[in-house]
């Protein structure tokens, strides 16, 4: 029989046959590190989602009062003399929060040029979240007077 069978390899050519111990845990703390940060964006993902949701609704909500406005004949919509309104409260058009929103208006008569009078329309919805207090929306619209007004 040959006695190179049981000859050992010399230590400078061995190959590493695996991963140490240590490397093993710097990459799961590496790997630790990654997904806390991925979680924290995922919550703050959240957070600003229902503010992004309270943010269409009070924009839903003066769009709707712009609208009622503009519907109304020329004198019903009286002007406020350059004051907001007192605040009325309203609820989610769509019932789907449980906030209270705000909502006032402010109409102003402008005359541009003889016989042509614009009125200038803002409405201001309000509301405060658990994150951010006193938010507001504002939305503006204009509207020429008819021949036939």
């Amino acid at each position: 029989m040959s006695s190179r069978l049981f000859e050992t390899p010399p230590r400078t050519s061995r190959l590493r046959a695996g991963m140490t111990l240590v490397e093993v845990m710097v990459s799961l703390v590496i790997l630790a590190f990654g997904l806390l940060g991925v979680a924290a964006l995922q919550v703050r993902a959240i957070t600003e989602s229902s503010g992004g949701e309270h943010l269409t609704t009070a924009s839903e909500i003066a769009r709707n009062r712009v609208e009622e406005l503009n519907r109304l004949t020329w004198n019903n919509v009286v002007s406020t003399g350059g004051a907001w309104s007192a605040d009325t409260v309203v609820a989610d058009p769509d019932g789907t929060s449980a906030l209270t929103f705000i909502r006032a208006q402010r109409i102003t008569d402008d005359i541009v040029a003889p016989n042509t009078t614009i009125k200038s329309i803002e409405v201001r919805v309000g509301w405060s979240d658990n994150k951010r207090q006193n938010r507001f929306v504002v939305l503006a619209s204009a509207r020429l007077k008819e021949v036939d007004e």
